[in-house]
């Protein structure tokens, strides 16, 4: 039988149509769970702080340490579980398969919710500090969503999908603090528990809506203990070039970790914020980083090309940074508003260019060496930061600022450019 031109046409272009609602599905699920996971994540935030800085109890006075030494340590815990979680999850989706290793995850984190607000409940700070480590081992299943995100290309753009991606997990981090706050009148333990509720819808959505795993006979062999010692994402630092690329990435985090974790507690040191308040402010912070991901990162990398756009956000991000010395009540809350389109920036540029420039890795394995950097980044500043704050929270932003101008000249002199 012959099948006229216009006829053959017609079938591709179905197809096409059909390959790409399948992804637009996909990328839906996957934008869900960023969007529950990121604000599970930050629920704790803004009633961490005013909770040690400001109250006495079995939780705040933990073997007669400083409440801030306290704070840095549970921030520092849960990335801390990340590093070992998203080093692992993100190859071991590529072996094992996406929506087998994301479910399994999923119910996990759930479970460490659950654990750390029956932690909070018995005021127990041991049980705390290893709920929030467990509960970051299994959140480093964000890599397995951003890997996903990637693997729609080129049915999908991938600095869109990339954005979206990157967009849904700020709507997260701009949902997740301002909850926290309205559920802080509550108890903490609360909070643990509505973080645990949104991460079992995001489970129904992976579960129903994401595609069957692909069986890979050659993958399936890997041996489980391989994930640590030759498929995991450090596994990748033996190549020099990635290893310089994610130094710099790691100098980037750090700098922009400097201000997620202490303007907090700058906050409430410098204008007596409460919970609530921190919540406001960080609605407005996400709320331009949001907007920018969404309408014009994509837009400035065809004006500026990945790198240079890069460069440009790290640099505002630095200068940003630079100005709490001088911040006012009343230029508070517009400088914060700047300050979330040049996160925005930087952060949806910047891991673009890592997957352009390194296209022919398991991008699995390669986003979970990214979180995994944002993670390290995460600890080592809860760490460092809670030092530095003991002389006042601006230090440990000020020092964040030093970092991504030496990331920014690092990137500017040893990168090469892609658009």
């Amino acid at each position: 039988m012959t099948i006229h031109l216009p006829q053959a046409q017609n079938s591709t272009e179905n197809t096409s149509n059909a390959e790409t609602l399948i992804a637009k599905k996909t990328l839906f699920s996957v934008m869900l769970v960023v969007l529950f996971s990121c604000a599970g994540i930050a629920l704790p935030y803004p009633v961490l702080a005013p909770i040690f800085l400001n109250e006495i109890s079995p939780l705040t006075t933990f073997a007669d340490l400083p409440s801030k030494i306290l704070l840095g340590i549970i921030l520092a815990i849960y990335p801390l579980g990340v590093i070992l979680g998203s080093s692992v999850l993100g190859a071991a989706s590529g072996v094992y398969g996406r929506k087998k290793t994301l479910i399994i995850t999923l119910m996990l984190t759930v479970v460490g919710y659950v654990l750390s607000a029956l932690a909070v409940m018995a005021e127990s700070f041991l049980l705390l500090i290893f709920a929030r480590f467990i509960t970051g081992v299994f959140s480093g299943n964000i890599s397995i969503a951003k890997a996903i995100a990637i693997d729609l290309s080129p049915t999908l753009d991938k600095t869109h999908t990339f954005n979206l991606v990157n967009a849904t997990g700020y709507i997260g981090w701009l949902l997740g603090p301002l909850a926290g706050g309205l559920l802080a009148i509550y108890g903490l333990d609360t909070v643990f528990y509505f973080a645990a509720l949104a991460l079992v819808i995001a489970l129904f959505s992976v579960t129903l809506v994401l595609q069957p795993d692909k069986t890979n006979l050659n993958k399936t062999q890997v041996k489980f203990s391989q994930l640590f010692s030759k498929q995991n994402s450090f596994a990748l630092l033996a190549n020099t070039k990635i290893r310089r690329i994610f130094l710099i990435y790691l100098l980037a985090t750090l700098g922009l970790n400097a201000y997620y974790e202490f303007y907090p507690v700058w906050l409430v040191e410098n204008f007596n914020f409460s919970s609530l308040n921190i919540g406001y402010i960080t609605v407005v912070l996400t709320f331009f980083m949001t907007i920018t991901s969404v309408f014009f990162v994509k837009k400035l990398k065809v004006i500026m090309g990945l790198k240079f756009g890069a460069i440009f956000g790290m640099l505002s991000l630095a200068l940003l940074l630079g100005l709490h010395m001088v911040l006012s009540l009343s230029s508070l809350w517009p400088v914060y508003a700047i300050t979330g389109i040049s996160i925005a920036i930087f952060n949806g540029l910047l891991p673009v260019y890592i997957s352009e420039q390194y296209a022919d890795i398991e991008q699995g394995q390669l986003m979970g060496l990214i979180t995994t950097t944002f993670s390290l980044a995460n600890v080592l500043m809860a760490l460092i930061g809670s030092v530095l704050a003991l002389l006042g929270a601006h230090w440990a932003i000020l020092f964040g600022a030093v970092l991504l101008i030496i990331a920014s000249v690092d990137f500017h002199f040893s990168q090469e450019d892609i658009r």
